[in-house]
């Protein structure tokens, strides 16, 4: 059975996603944050005939996410999934395998998953440089960041909808920059922040910046923020091998395949 939970199911979905908790960090962030009662966020579960946990799917705005414990994919989701227009669906890779023959207008890219809960790199002394987004005016200028880092699509946005969406996600995490000349020339972002881990997310630097270590001064500053300071784990996706060998000089551990899927164009 497959129905549409609401706040009496929060502790139980919770325990469920909680004994996967690294994998399942954005829909436990979105349910602790949000709950089940607001316009832009619904949940699914489904269940067998004792009333346990065989799966969840959750839709945040135009993201979508399936989590199963089994290598499982339930079709009576396929009416769901015509209910709700989503631009992008994310899963473990084996999870994801499952949906293929139903995700014809995605693009799917494999991602490498990573987990930090200790620093194995000195964090740098002189992190006074290193700024904490706030204000609109610092969404617009990340805005003209990404949107010149090709790896970020951010262009499928209007930059209005990106500062909107950014100042509302504010709350769930935090977001480091470095700056130069009025311009941010680095970053590096959480989001999904639960009471155990945060997600990073949105790691970038300016080309002409890049190779000078800004990306690793400010991941050892999130991590020493996080890991020392709120005594949580930091978790990632990476798909460039190259970015992948700095995560794990700096800490990361593999855990496994994280599939992110687009809708195309």
């Amino acid at each position: 059975m497959i129905r549409t939970l609401t706040e009496s199911d929060r502790k139980q979905v919770l325990d469920y996603l909680y004994k996967d908790q690294n994998y399942n960090i954005f829909p436990i962030g979105d349910i602790e944050k949000f709950g089940f009662d607001q316009d832009f966020q619904t949940v699914y579960g489904e269940f067998n005939e004792k009333g346990e946990y065989l799966s969840v799917f959750l839709l945040y705005r135009e993201n979508a996410i399936y989590y199963s414990h089994l290598n499982h994919f339930n079709h009576e989701y396929l009416e769901i999934f015509k209910q709700h227009h989503f631009e992008i669906i994310n899963g473990k890779s084996e999870l994801i395998e499952l949906l293929k023959p139903h995700l014809v207008d995605f693009d799917i890219k494999k991602t490498y998953f990573c987990q930090a809960k200790k620093i194995t790199a000195e964090i740098p002394s002189n992190t006074q440089d290193v700024m904490v987004l706030t204000t609109k005016y610092d969404c617009e200028r990340l805005y003209d960041l990404l949107a010149d880092i090709e790896e970020f699509s951010i262009t499928r946005k209007s930059k209005e909808d990106f500062v909107e969406g950014k100042l509302k996600s504010i709350s769930m995490g935090i977001t480091l920059y470095l700056e130069d000349d009025g311009k941010i020339v680095s970053t590096v972002a959480t989001t999904a922040e639960t009471t155990k881990s945060a997600m990073v997310v949105a790691v970038g630097t300016a080309k002409p910046y890049r190779k000078k270590g800004y990306a690793s001064k400010l991941m050892l500053a999130l991590m020493d923020y996080y890991i020392n300071g709120k005594g949580k784990d930091l978790c990632l996706f990476y798909d460039n091998p190259e970015a992948g060998k700095i995560y794990l000089r700096l800490g990361f551990e593999y855990l496994g395949l994280w599939d992110m899927c687009v809708r195309k164009k």
